[in-house]
C-alpha cells in the first residue's frame, strides 16, 4: 500500500517537499540529492515543474508535447502580455539601468500583461495605450502619466526590433503638460531658514548638503563618510591627508538623470562649510551615511537604501513637506505647488548665480568651461570651483 502524502505536500508536484521543520522547500534532484529551493511556495512549484519537464521527460506530459500535438502556435496569434517577460529582459540587457529604474519597469511591465493579456501583438493601436493611461494613470500627474508613456513607447520600439510589430501606436499619443511644475513656487531664504529651524537634527544635515553642493533628495541620500575611489552609481568624500588652501577633500556625486539616461559625475571641493555639515552629523550612530536616522519602528528596510540607518529619499522629501505644512508657510498654495525639497537645488543655483559662479557643473548641467577630472578608473568627473553659500541669520 503506498503511503499517503503529508498535507503539507499534497498538490506539489513529483519530488518536491516541504519540510516544516526549516519552512523550506526541498527538490529531489535525478542524482538523488535534496535541493533547498527557497520558502515562497508558488516559486517553488514553478521550479519543480519546469526541472521535471527537463530533467524527467517521463514525468508527466510535457508541455512542448502538448504544443506539438495541438499544431504550432504563431508569434502573431500571441497576446502582447506574452512577450513581455521578454522585452524587458532585452531592455536591462541593453540599457542596464539602476536597480530603482529597474524596479519600476518590473511593476509597469505586470500592468501592462494585465491590461494586454488577451490583445494580440500586431492589434494594439492608439485606443489601447489611451485607455491603458487611462485605466492606471488617470488620476497621476503629468509627470508620472508621461513616463509611463515612455515606457510604452520603449515596450513597443523593442518588440518593433522583434519583428513582433510594424509600428509604435503609443509614438502617436501625445504628452501632457506639466502645468503643476510651473507652477511650483520657489523656496526662498526666509522659508527655508524657517522649515531648517523647526526640522529635526538628521533633516537638517540634509537640507544643509543639499544647498552646498546643489543636488537633489536623491544624491544627498547617498553621500558616505568615506569612499575609497570615485566609481558608478556612488556618491561620497574622498578626503585629504592634510588640507591644502583651506580645501579638505573632494566630495564625488554620480547623479543619474532617470528619463534621459544621461549620466553625470560632478566633483565637489570640501571647504570649512562642508567639512563642518559632515562632522556635525556624526551622533554616534553607526552608518556609513552622512544623512541617516534610526527608525522609529522596526519596518522593513527600504529598497533604495542599503544600510537600515540610511534615509531613504521618498522619506526625505515626505519629512521635508511635513515641517513645511506644519509650519504652514504655504497654506495658501495648493498641494502641488508647495516648494518641495527639490526646491532647495533651485535656490543653492540662485545663490551661487548670484555669487558670480555658474552654477550649471553642480546642477550636473553641460557645463563648456569646467574642468575635466579624470581618475583611476577612467570616468569623467567634472570638477567645480570651490564655492560655499552663507545665508544671513
Amino acid at each position: 500500500m503506498v503511503r499517503p502524502k503529508n498535507k503539507a505536500n499534497k498538490n506539489l508536484p513529483a519530488y518536491l517537499r516541504y519540510e516544516v521543520n526549516t519552512r523550506t522547500y526541498r527538490l529531489t534532484l535525478i542524482n538523488g540529492k535534496r535541493k533547498s529551493i527557497g520558502k515562497n511556495k508558488d516559486q517553488a512549484i514553478q521550479i519543480a515543474i519546469e526541472y521535471n519537464r527537463i530533467a524527467r521527460p517521463t514525468t508527466g506530459l510535457m508541455v512542448d508535447d502538448l504544443i506539438k500535438h495541438s499544431g504550432e502556435i504563431k508569434v502573431e496569434q500571441l497576446s502582447f502580455a506574452q512577450h513581455v517577460d521578454q522585452l524587458l529582459e532585452l531592455i536591462i540587457t541593453e540599457e542596464s539601468p539602476s536597480k530603482q529604474l529597474r524596479d519600476t519597469m518590473m511593476n509597469d511591465a505586470n500592468r501592462v500583461k494585465e491590461f494586454f493579456n488577451d490583445i494580440a501583438t500586431q492589434d494594439i493601436t492608439l485606443k489601447h495605450v489611451h485607455d491603458y493611461l487611462n485605466c492606471y494613470h488617470g488620476n497621476s500627474s503629468a509627470n508620472v502619466h508621461n513616463r509611463k508613456l515612455s515606457f510604452l513607447q520603449k515596450l513597443f520600439n523593442y518588440a518593433i526590433d522583434q519583428s513582433l510589430m510594424l509600428e509604435n501606436p503609443a509614438k502617436r499619443k501625445m504628452k501632457k503638460r506639466n502645468k503643476a511644475e510651473k507652477q511650483r513656487q520657489r523656496l526662498s531664504v526666509d522659508a527655508y531658514q524657517a522649515i531648517h529651524a523647526a526640522a529635526p537634527p538628521w533633516l537638517q544635515i540634509a537640507m544643509e548638503l543639499a544647498l552646498q553642493s546643489a543636488q537633489g533628495r536623491l544624491e544627498t541620500s547617498r553621500i558616505k563618510y568615506r569612499i575609497n575611489k570615485p566609481k558608478e552609481g556612488q556618491c561620497g568624500c574622498q578626503w585629504w591627508p592634510e588640507p591644502i588652501d583651506g580645501i579638505y577633500g573632494t566630495l564625488f556625486i554620480h547623479r543619474q538623470k532617470v528619463e534621459d539616461k544621461e549620466a553625470s559625475h560632478v566633483a565637489i571641493p570640501i571647504g570649512q562649510v562642508l567639512k563642518e555639515i559632515i562632522e556635525r552629523s556624526r551622533d554616534g550612530v553607526v552608518c556609513p551615511y552622512v544623512v541617516h536616522r534610526v527608525p522609529d519602528r522596526n519596518n522593513e528596510q527600504s529598497s533604495l537604501t542599503d544600510h537600515r540607518f540610511q534615509v531613504d529619499p521618498n522619506y526625505l522629501s515626505r519629512s521635508f513637506s511635513d515641517v513645511r505644512d506644519e509650519l504652514g508657510l504655504f497654506d495658501h498654495l495648493e498641494m502641488e505647488q508647495r516648494p518641495t525639497f527639490h526646491e532647495i537645488r533651485a535656490l543653492a543655483a540662485r545663490k551661487f548665480f548670484d555669487m558670480g559662479i555658474d552654477p550649471q557643473a553642480r546642477l550636473a548641467h553641460t557645463d563648456s568651461q569646467s574642468t575635466k577630472l579624470y581618475v583611476e578608473n577612467h570616468l569623467e568627473w567634472t570638477e567645480v570651483p570651490h564655492a560655499e553659500i552663507k545665508l544671513a541669520n
